[in-house]
């Protein structure tokens, strides 16, 4: 009696399914190794200078235009000027963790915009469409904040390495409660 080969014995659809999961775990477990390294670099602080000069100068432009509008990735903090008194407006990433605003600092505490509002304790952050005034900011340990962003966002920070994290105290003029984390759709926050 002849044996039929190994690819005759399994149906070609089975084969097909196969080899794109295949293909499909080995495009997003690469995606989460770049960003892990991605946010591992960041700790060296020559190329962190060079991606905060790269910031300013290419991505907040034109994150500006669709940052704080609803479904968008990016919030808006506008804050003044611990020097000039300025009112400046910068795109970051905030999630919501019960009445406050957490925002991830992959730079860390030391950029403009975050001295500004630790200087200023307050600033007004625009976040899905509506303005929220701040105020209190305080660093917070990861413990503390990593509650309000997604499973798949927790995982990355902390394998990253991600330790600081503002956090912001809305005022108490407004009583709409925010939404948690699993209102908000799903979306893989920005460096």
């Amino acid at each position: 009696m002849r044996r039929l080969s190994f690819k005759k014995r399994i149906p070609l659809l089975v084969r097909i399914t196969s080899g794109l999961l295949v293909a499909l775990i080995s495009f997003v477990g690469g995606f989460f190794l770049i960003m892990i390294l991605w946010m591992r670099a960041l700790r060296h602080p020559e190329f962190r200078e060079r991606l905060i000069r790269f910031s300013k100068q290419t991505l907040n432009p034109n994150a500006l235009k669709i940052a704080g509008h609803p479904a968008s990735a990016y919030a808006l903090i506008q804050h003044v000027g611990r020097h000039s008194g300025r009112t400046y407006a910068t795109p970051i990433v905030a999630r919501p963790l019960g009445n406050d605003f957490v925002i991830p600092l992959p730079y860390g505490s030391n950029v403009d915009w975050c001295r500004n509002v630790l200087v200023a304790k307050t600033c007004t952050l625009t976040w899905n469409g509506h303005d929220y005034t701040m105020d209190q900011p305080e660093i917070v340990p990861p413990e503390e904040a990593i509650g309000a962003f997604p499973l798949v966002t927790r995982l990355l920070f902390t394998a990253g390495g991600m330790n600081q994290y503002l956090c912001l105290h809305r005022q108490q003029e407004t009583p709409e409660e925010l939404p948690t984390h699993e209102d908000i759709p799903f979306s893989l926050p920005t460096i």
